[in-house]
């Protein structure tokens, strides 16, 4: 069965599972991802860790 462009272009929501051994799992339609990182309640939010992701690599590739 084709899909129509309804199907393809339709956003689809996650949702996460916990399996009876304690296991995490995202799962989004057929899809169902490992959960084996988290991060911390209290850390930097997502986009400063990006920054620190590009100031390394950045130091990194200068230093070379």
């Amino acid at each position: 069965m084709a899909k129509s462009k309804s199907d393809i272009f339709t956003p689809r929501t996650g949702q996460v599972i916990q399996a009876e051994n304690g296991t995490q799992y995202f799962v989004c339609g057929n899809n169902r991802i490992k959960i084996s990182e988290h991060f911390a309640a209290g850390g930097k939010p997502l986009g400063d860790l990006i920054v620190d992701v590009v100031r390394h690599t950045a130091e990194k590739a200068a230093s070379t």
